[in-house]
């Protein structure tokens, strides 16, 4: 049977040659591709992931980094004040306010800059924009914890409180918003600036043609 499927020069008949095996990487029979394009897509997706890695350090840091500056520089806190003066519970809280809020400023230009909003505005990616959001409410809430958990270590609360804000605390928790909301406003901000640039005048799309021509 073999000897029927050669010439006579030893080499197999026409149209029955072996079939050629895919290249690596390339599709199979059957359309099954080979591990060479999986490994691709699993280094794409890693590639894709690292940014919102680098975005949840960032947030963790920051926050940590907020709730330790407001425990030593609110009054009431580690160097100054005393829980017991009323008069210090809202200055206590404009002091988180302030410092959530410059971190919100910070993350919307961090943001813009990997973003890079072209002229006439880029498509607005709302899965950037509501884990920008998502991120700056948890880097809030660490802030606010990290405070907290400051006043309650480096400090021995009175044995009768007539109220709880005597500890270093937070009375309005209203003020974990702002990071999120100067994130947010700044980003749409920049948005709607970047589309509002794109709009060229008639003027100078009609003058075109006669500077050619001249």
């Amino acid at each position: 049977m073999s000897g029927r499927l050669m010439n006579e020069e030893g080499k197999p008949a026409p149209g029955l040659e072996p079939a050629p095996v895919p290249a690596f990487g390339a599709m199979s029979d059957g359309g099954h591709r080979t591990p060479g394009v999986h490994s691709s897509r699993r280094r794409r997706r890693s590639q894709a992931g690292a940014p919102w890695g680098a975005w949840a350090l960032l947030f963790a840091a920051t926050g940590m980094g907020a709730g330790v500056i407001w425990w030593f520089a609110a009054p009431g806190g580690a160097f100054y004040g005393s829980g017991t003066d009323y008069e210090v519970w809202l200055p206590r809280d404009l002091t988180l306010g302030l410092l959530l809020l410059a971190a919100g400023v910070a993350t919307g230009v961090l943001a813009l800059r990997g973003w890079r909003v072209p002229r006439g505005g880029a498509k607005l990616s709302l899965r950037l924009y509501f884990g920008l959001v998502l991120g700056a409410l948890a880097g809030s809430v660490l802030a606010w914890r990290i405070g907290v958990f400051a006043g309650d270590l480096f400090q021995t609360p009175p044995a009768n409180m007539a109220n709880p804000s005597i500890v270093f605390s937070l009375r309005s928790p209203t003020v974990l918003l702002l990071w999120p909301l100067a994130t947010s406003v700044l980003v749409v901000l920049a948005q709607l600036a970047g589309m509002s640039m794109g709009e060229e005048p008639a003027s100078e799309t009609r003058e075109a043609p006669g500077q050619l021509a001249g």
